[in-house]
């Protein structure tokens, strides 16, 4: 990064202003139609959505499709805030244009900027386990990227795309439109993900189109939403070129992920150094064969811990995205692409989100396996590289093809590699899976065995999941009410007093007693935890357990009152933005519509009816 770019980048407060950069389209190559920016700047009638099977390259050049009518409707302040911008910003016209597309309407004000030319990201993917080819941002324009305040942690660099922007190469079948109904459901979920600490793409804005409809569940208006994140590169970037049998754009995309995504402040990988510190014996048994590690190898392995410690923040907070394809699950570990998603009601290992997934793969007891699914298709995209070694990745033959004579070590190499990232998938999501939820039960994060953190999940987690299947108590709200327990009553009284009081014991299977027994015995267990969890310094629960949700029937709220108003009326928009994004701080609330906020907070109470619902993939 050039000197000046990080100088405009704590001075500049407009986004019109700030540096703009596109590292993906210099380091990866593009679809040979368009084979660079400068053509695509003097050519732009040449540039074409036409579906199309790339031969090569990774992205496409394209344009926002141009809309009748544009209606910018909000912007999130602390979005706003983590990119730099100005609180003003929103009221900017220039400002509302680029993140609607309406911007590049103008090609004559577009030509005159010195930005990077939009781009959509071609990609394949793994399906509900079926492979289903190429695939790619079908309604979705890379615009460029802005400079992050550096923390020494992320990447200083945001990517901002608009979804819903129109047809692209890689739109197939598709219309290129995103409907309001969706895109404020992924507009509110992005920041509330956010707020209560699981990594997560990021919303910008919202703009509604109102006269632009697309055919879903009958005909819907769109509107677009301008997002963003440190990368948008997917697992099933790299199914792109396994597919194509492409060696050299499967290696150019794993440098880029390496020098690009993965070093921070001139250190790399810095998950996987932390996560093996803790624990140092993955390698111990298999030195002999797998030899010294390269950065292919810690590539894949950094990807694992990511991803695995977000999967175990998700199941801890009850979070379900029900469609996590590899082309939906980030090289960076993010939650990203949200469609049939929902934050579970009551704990229901079985439960999904989406009601087109009949076999529940993307349920809640199936999301871990299903995340190292995906993660061992990438280790398959990345065969050659991992399975190499050093000796063999130094060796300039390497690059003309693959010997003979190193087919069978290669595929042992590899083979244990992702074998070994098992291990590591394993580990640090449990390890994150304990600490996590021993934060939001207040315990003391020294009680945890870093070498054997299942011990803690044995002892402690996994009975009081069982209890809260069996007492079906709302789910997020018993970390709530455990926040305020009277340990000197009875364990019996508390249990039957707190997680009782409306328990319907001819609806469930379970007698009383024994579920009195059972929640009395986790109680203890917990109490004695919390006694020694004295000894040390505990963070507040207050931090961890949310006092709001997003849920579903909230969102079905909001939606109702924009669709039908036609955004005239986006009050509960504004509300439930304020709510979401500070899930822990209710003064943040506002003072509006406050007996709304009360039906919003009521959580499990609400009845049945309003719990555990589902949406499908419609959007």
């Amino acid at each position: 990064m050039n000197k000046q770019f990080i100088k405009m980048s704590h001075t500049s407060s407009k986004l019109i202003d700030l540096p703009k950069s596109s590292t993906f389209t210099k380091f990866i190559k593009p679809d040979n139609r368009i084979l660079t920016s400068e053509i695509a700047l003097k050519n732009e009638n040449q540039i074409s959505n036409t579906p199309r099977n790339l031969l090569n390259g990774g992205f496409s050049y394209v344009l926002p499709t141009e809309r009748k009518d544009y209606k910018f409707l909000l912007t999130n302040p602390k979005a706003l805030q983590d990119l730099g911008l100005d609180e003003n910003e929103p009221n900017n016209i220039e400002f509302q244009k680029i993140v609607s597309g309406e911007f590049y309407n103008d090609k004559t004000t577009f030509l005159n900027k010195d930005w990077p030319f939009p781009y959509a990201q071609a990609y394949a993917g793994w399906q509900f386990g079926q492979f289903a080819g190429q695939l790619g941002d079908g309604r979705v324009v890379n615009l460029f990227e802005v400079p992050r305040k550096p923390d020494g942690l992320n990447r200083d660099k945001f990517e901002l795309q608009l979804k819903g922007a129109g047809k692209t190469p890689f739109s197939r079948f598709a219309d290129g439109k995103a409907v309001l109904r969706s895109s404020i459901r992924e507009y509110i979920i992005s920041e509330h993900l956010n707020a209560v600490g699981i990594p997560s793409t990021r919303a910008l804005s919202l703009t509604y189109l109102p006269t632009t409809l697309a055919q879903r569940l009958a005909a819907e208006r769109c509107a677009v939403v301008a997002r963003f994140a440190e990368s948008w590169v997917r697992l099933g970037s790299f199914d792109l070129y396994r597919f194509r049998g492409d060696r050299e754009g499967a290696r150019n995309l794993a440098d880029y992920v390496i020098n690009e995504l993965f070093t921070i402040d001139g250190k790399k990988f810095q998950n996987f150094e932390r996560i093996t510190r803790t624990k140092d014996d993955f390698f111990n048994t298999s030195k002999n064969l797998i030899g010294e590690l390269t950065d292919y190898d810690k590539m894949y392995y950094e990807t694992i811990i990511r991803n695995a410690e977000t999967t175990a923040v998700c199941q801890c907070y009850g979070f379900l995205n029900g469609v996590l394809n590899t082309d939906n699950t980030s090289i960076l570990g993010l939650a990203i692409d949200y469609g049939p998603f929902s934050i579970m009601d009551k704990y229901d290992p079985n439960y999904t989100p989406n009601s087109e997934d009949h076999e529940k793969r993307y349920g809640y007891r199936n999301v871990p396996t299903a995340i190292w699914w995906n993660l061992t298709r990438l280790g398959e995209d990345l065969a050659e590289l991992i399975g190499a070694g050093k000796e063999i990745l130094e060796n300039k033959e390497f690059l003309e093809g693959i010997k003979e004579e190193w087919e069978e070590p290669i595929i042992k190499r590899a083979t244990k590699i992702i074998e070994i990232g098992g291990d590591i998938y394993q580990y640090a999501y449990t390890k994150k899976y304990v600490e996590t939820f021993f934060k939001r039960l207040e315990l003391a994060q020294e009680l945890i065995e870093q070498k054997n953190p299942e011990l803690q999940n044995v002892n402690i987690i996994s009975p009081m999941l069982d209890v809260l299947y069996k007492i079906q108590t709302d789910f997020n709200l018993f970390f709530l009410q455990l926040q305020n327990i009277d340990f000197s009553k009875e364990y019996e009284q508390i249990t039957e007093g707190l997680f009782l009081k409306d328990y319907d014991f001819n609806t469930f299977r379970h007698h009383k007693e024994d579920i009195i027994k059972e929640a009395s015995e986790w109680l203890k267990v917990y109490h004695d935890a919390k006694e020694k969890s004295k000894d040390y310094k505990v963070e507040d629960s207050n931090n961890y357990n949310p006092k709001f949700l997003p849920r579903n029937w909230i969102l079905d709220q909001v939606i109702q009152q924009a669709t039908e108003t036609k955004c005239e009326d986006i009050s509960y928009l504004k509300k439930l933005q304020k709510m979401s994004t500070y899930p822990y701080d209710p003064t943040k609330w506002g003072d509006e519509l406050k007996e709304l906020e009360q039906s919003w907070i009521l959580q499990g109470n609400k009845g049945d009816e309003y719990s555990m619902l589902q949406c499908s993939c419609s959007s």
